[in-house]
């Protein structure tokens, strides 16, 4: 499916929110169905999630705000769990072999240029 523009979807939002809304559904399920297949389920309850949430909020900012907030929450985990894998692994040694630069030299990038 094409993708419209900004000012398509500013336009179907405020002139046809029905329309509107029945393409970001499309839009969505088509980017879940071009992930992998092990991902597909995930992101259908991740959906989920966002869309009860948009239907449940009294109004767009605060919906806009609960989302932002779950996406913020969602980093700050992975942040952590990055940190805490980077903490329980041993650090690792690299010999460089042969001595060969693999960097154009100070002189050599303005030649880049």
């Amino acid at each position: 499916m094409e993708k419209p523009t900004f000012d398509e979807l500013r336009n179907l939002s405020e002139n046809h929110p029905e329309r509107f809304e029945q393409l970001r559904a499309e839009l969505i399920e088509d980017c879940i169905r071009s992930s992998s297949k092990a991902s597909q389920d995930r992101l259908r309850g991740l959906q989920f999630v966002i869309d009860t949430r948009r239907r449940l909020a009294s109004n767009p900012m605060k919906a806009l705000l609960e989302i932002q907030e779950m996406m913020h929450e969602s980093r700050q985990r992975l942040n952590r769990a990055l940190h805490a894998q980077a903490e329980t692994q041993p650090a690792q040694e690299a010999r460089i072999l042969g001595g060969q630069q693999r960097w154009p030299r100070q002189h050599d990038r303005a030649e880049l240029h």
